[in-house]
């Protein structure tokens, strides 16, 4: 993919096993080679290269000023099959049915939805992320 991609999201922490959860982000990050991947809270995972945890969501927004924040939120108003990817992007995913990180977003940012059958907002993160790269390697002709 073209462009500098990182991605931000929350540990789940309940729903499965940290180790698995990691798991499940890893590969999505490793097989849409995704640069750098934080995760927030800080849970002492420590297996993989991409992976920077950090305390709070704000920390992994203030360390990239410069790339094009874009909040998957299932409340935006612009639908992924219409959405265009910038080329440098900060890609901010929260947790299942509630990310809240809309408070964070301003004027210059972008936010996103993927539409589904009920539009409940239940994909699980890493499932959004797959599907937000996909489309973004699709439109951007994996270049």
């Amino acid at each position: 993919m073209p462009g500098i991609v990182k991605v931000a999201g929350l540990w789940e922490l309940g729903w499965s096993a940290p180790l698995t959860e990691h798991d499940w982000w890893d590969m999505v990050m490793r097989d849409f080679e995704v640069d750098q991947h934080y995760m927030s809270p800080i849970s002492g995972i420590d297996r993989s290269d991409r992976l920077t945890e950090v305390a709070r969501i704000d920390d992994a927004l203030e360390a990239n000023p410069d790339l094009t924040k874009v909040f998957v939120d299932e409340r935006s108003d612009v639908e992924l099959q219409d959405f265009e990817h910038p080329e440098n992007a900060l890609y901010v995913f929260g947790k299942v049915s509630y990310s809240g990180f809309l408070v964070h977003k301003r004027e210059r940012d972008l936010a996103v939805r993927i539409n589904t059958n009920a539009n409940l907002g239940l994909l699980w993160p890493h499932q959004a992320a797959a599907l937000v790269l996909y489309d973004r390697g699709v439109k951007r002709q994996w270049q």
